[in-house]
């Protein structure tokens, strides 16, 4: 119940936030709900003036009738109108805030847990019924002042009609049984859904489609889809079905009841107790108890939905509070160093990744001093990304800590941190922008300087890239929009490590294996660039981090990190490991050997 409150507060609070006039005004529609009882006794009213031959009473009852259907259909429509407006308005604000509270989110662990992305998975599903709570709340309401109109009328006629609710009664069992079963097989059909939605997107994603075609997966993917999208379509069949059956059965009940009623008013109208008209607005009205009854106990059921929808939101509100609130509680008061003077430390730092129980880094102590090129070298799974993940706060250290000049690095404020960083990564994004875009947003506040990022092309090496796009930098990239053109790998490549050298003095810089696809010689050439330009920044103490696969590459660096078994092998310079004759010696005579 508890629960069911904070989603109503949510849905309530966020509506009246995006629209408050409208919020007020969408009351219209559920007022005139009390003009159909009114109807129903007008009719009666008029049929009884006729039968007398009272003109006067008659032309009364037909004004009222046309005065009345005239205010319904007006607020109504007007209603209507402001409500579809609101739902619309309230959709928009539920869409930015889940876009808002997942890319807020300070680090990456959310990716990896298969709870969370099932969640968000619901929620993803259900973005539409958020936006619609306006509606179902509405409409609940229209159905609600409906019905107590309606039984208010029933009682003018006959207060032995009231009995009619009484068939009724089994409506909110079902109504609760149906959400029931409806919650269940949301929660059962998340992971299917997932599911059937990656294999969708395998479907037309270009560098998946190569594969798809080589090696003859088109069927085997299809298969895969309609296996998974049955999957995740059959518990709701189930509960659909379940629904339908429970449903035949309240309305056979409520049916008895119905006609129980009118005979019961025919009867006393054989026996001279009630009027022709109060029969007839008997039935009118029995009919209106029958819609206005069931009515409310199907919009229940919807705004059931929607309240659940709202519990998946309130539940990512909370996980995205519990995420920042240690960052919170840490960062007050540690301002960042303006330079690093000493230089970064890994005190005893050992790491897993969320649900995996298993140690990537155990108890790795580490010193980077201020300044340095290091380099983290090892085989896959040794835990070099890993370093790197840490080092930019996308984990936090199982146990131990990371030192910055001193300061634990879990007590700055993880954004100005990341704002003196910077990155080219092997799994590098493709933007999809103007040419000068995609390299300017490595600083934001320097995005449209043209000769920044020039400069930053030039440091990457990636010049040559601008002469070939037909409108140089303001060249739409991606050839599925019009007028863009698309891009080799390479040069894709080559406009990320541009992005990553756009910021001015950072204090510390990563190239996590981003020239991976490029043979080693122009791997070694970029990378000894890269270490030119990152001494020429050791005046800010800046720290430049290499990651990569060949031992030959990073041969120039200050330090070399050699990681194996979630520890370190080894470190020192290359000419100090090659001395020591231990497993870096090992792996770069294996692989010089291997380009032999």
């Amino acid at each position: 119940m508890r629960e069911q409150r904070r989603g109503l507060k949510l849905l309530l609070g966020t509506a009246f936030r995006t629209g408050r006039w409208l919020m007020v005004s969408t009351l219209l529609e559920p007022l005139g709900r009390l003009v159909n009882p009114l109807f129903a006794i007008l009719v009666g009213l008029l049929l009884d003036a006729a039968i007398r031959g009272d003109a006067r009473a008659a032309t009364v009852a037909i004004v009222a009738i046309l005065a009345s259907q005239a205010v319904f259909w007006v607020v109504t429509f007007l209603g209507s109108d402001l409500r579809i407006t609101l739902s619309e308005k309230v959709g928009f604000a539920f869409d930015h805030e889940i876009a808002r509270l997942s890319a807020t989110l300070p680090g990456l662990d959310h990716h990896e847990r298969a709870d969370y992305q099932d969640r968000l998975e619901l929620l993803r599903q259900n973005q539409g019924v958020l936006g619609g709570s306006m509606n179902s709340l509405v409409n609940t309401a229209n159905a609600l002042i409906g019905a107590v109109g309606a039984l208010v009328a029933v009682a003018y006629l006959n207060p032995l009609l009231l009995g009619l609710a009484l068939f009724a009664i089994p409506g909110p069992l079902v109504a609760v049984w149906n959400q029931r079963w409806q919650k269940a097989a949301e929660e059962q059909s998340a992971a299917p859904s997932r599911l059937a939605r990656h294999l969708r997107r395998l479907a037309y994603d270009r560098d998946a489609g190569m594969e798809i075609r080589v090696f003859g997966l088109r069927e085997e993917i299809a298969s895969r889809v309609r296996g998974s999208w049955l999957a995740s379509r059959r518990p709701a069949l189930l509960a659909a079905r379940r629904g339908a059956l429970a449903n035949g059965a309240r309305d056979v009940i409520f049916s008895v009841g119905l006609g129980g009623a009118i005979l019961f008013m025919l009867w006393q109208a054989t026996r001279g107790e009630a009027t022709v008209g109060a029969v007839v607005a008997t039935v009118v009205l029995c009919q209106q108890v029958q819609m206005y009854v069931l009515w409310p106990v199907m919009e229940l059921a919807r705004f059931g939905t929607s309240l659940r929808a709202a519990g998946r939101l309130l539940w990512l509100q909370d996980y995205a509070a519990a995420q920042r609130a240690p960052l919170a509680r840490r960062e007050a008061g540690r301002p960042l160093p303006g330079r690093l003077a000493s230089g970064i430390v890994f005190d005893n730092v050992s790491f897993c990744y969320p649900g995996s129980g298993r140690w990537v880094l155990r108890n790795l102590s580490l010193t980077i001093p201020a300044g340095s090129v290091t380099a983290l070298v090892g085989e896959n799974g040794a835990g070099k990304t890993t370093l790197v993940k840490l080092l930019t706060r996308m984990y936090e250290p199982t146990e131990g800590r990371i030192l910055v000049d001193g300061i634990d690095l879990a007590d700055l404020d993880v954004e100005r941190w990341r704002a003196r960083l910077s990155a080219a990564f092997q799994d590098f994004a493709r933007l999809e922008f103007a040419a000068r875009e995609n390299v300017g947003v490595g600083d934001l506040p320097r995005r449209d300087d043209e000769a920044a990022v020039f400069a930053a092309l030039d440091r990457a090496g990636a010049a040559d890239v601008v002469p070939t796009l037909p409108d140089g930098t303001a060249t739409q990239l991606g050839a599925s929009w019009e007028g863009g053109v698309d891009l080799s790998t390479g040069q894709w490549q080559k406009l990320a490590l541009g992005r990553a050298l756009m910021r001015a003095n950072p204090l510390l810089v990563f190239f996590d294996e981003p020239t991976a696809s490029l043979d080693a010689p122009t791997e070694h050439a970029l990378f000894e660039r890269y270490a030119d330009a990152a001494r020429s920044g050791s005046a800010y103490g800046m720290v430049t981090v290499l990651v990569s696969h060949r031992f030959s590459t990073v041969s120039g660096a200050d330090l070399i990190v050699v990681l194996d078994g979630a520890r370190v092998a080894e470190s020192g310079s290359h000419e100090e490991l090659i001395r020591r004759d231990g497993l870096y010696a090992d792996l770069y005579s294996l692989q010089a050997n291997g380009y032999r």
